[in-house]
């Protein structure tokens, strides 16, 4: 998949981030046991990916946010806006481990791509729009996978749905940086983490918006598998 504006500025933006130490890193036993809001950095591996859940879902060509089909037409859920095109976007669930532990972590589309390879919609023509489930030829693509993942620790969704993953990276520059730089991955805590906690608590607000417009969708397609069932 060849990359695009937004991929190539998000890779300089967080590779500014972690050459000049902006990133906070925690590793996975300390972020289960915090209570505050935040944003952290892990790095981690993938050891296990979701394969029984659907793993993409029809979006909004305005809004990002899931839509529902009527007749012919996609109306979005969250904008109204009506649509004749089909818009695919990634929703996986995958375990991240860590030497400390493991943990649930929520993919969205544009870090599902950098694993993958390919958008949501060469995978839905290639083996068709009904089959929602997880193929394991694309899971073999994400399993082993290492790589640094910035996640949002919110109180409110961490034990029901674990760590929602705002961005991530698997390039090896980048991690090549973290590793020469010495980050403290929190195995062990020291006072200056407080400082380093405020920070991330104030990050969090910034990439909540990001978060929200593909998150809402989940809650809305298990209110209706509930009634469904």
């Amino acid at each position: 998949m060849e990359l695009s504006p937004s991929f190539l500025q998000e890779f300089n933006e967080i590779y500014s981030e972690i050459s000049t130490r902006k990133a906070i890193f925690r590793n996975l036993r300390t972020l289960k046991e915090m209570t505050e809001d935040a944003v952290y950095w892990v790095e981690g591996s993938i050891i296990g990916v979701e394969t029984e859940k659907e793993f993409c879902y029809l979006a909004c060509r305005v809004c990002g946010k899931q839509v529902e089909e009527i007749d012919d037409k996609k109306r979005c859920l969250s904008c109204g806006e009506f649509t004749f095109r089909k818009l695919y976007r990634y929703n996986i669930e995958v375990i991240v481990a860590d030497e400390s532990d493991s943990a649930k972590m929520i993919l969205w589309n544009r870090s599902s791509e950098k694993l993958i390879g390919e958008v949501a919609e060469d995978i839905i023509g290639l083996y068709g729009d009904t089959a929602r489930t997880m193929p394991d030829e694309i899971a073999a693509k994400m399993l082993g996978k290492e790589g640094l993942f910035e996640v949002v620790v919110s109180s409110e969704h961490l034990h029901a749905n674990g760590f929602n993953v705002s961005r991530l990276t698997i390039d090896n520059e980048i991690k090549d940086v973290y590793l020469t730089r010495n980050y403290p991955v929190a195995y062990e805590e020291d006072d200056s983490s407080l400082h380093d906690d405020q920070d991330a608590e104030s990050t969090t607000k910034d990439v909540a918006a990001e978060i929200e417009a593909e998150t809402s969708h989940t809650a809305k397609r298990q209110k209706v598998e509930g009634t469904v069932s």
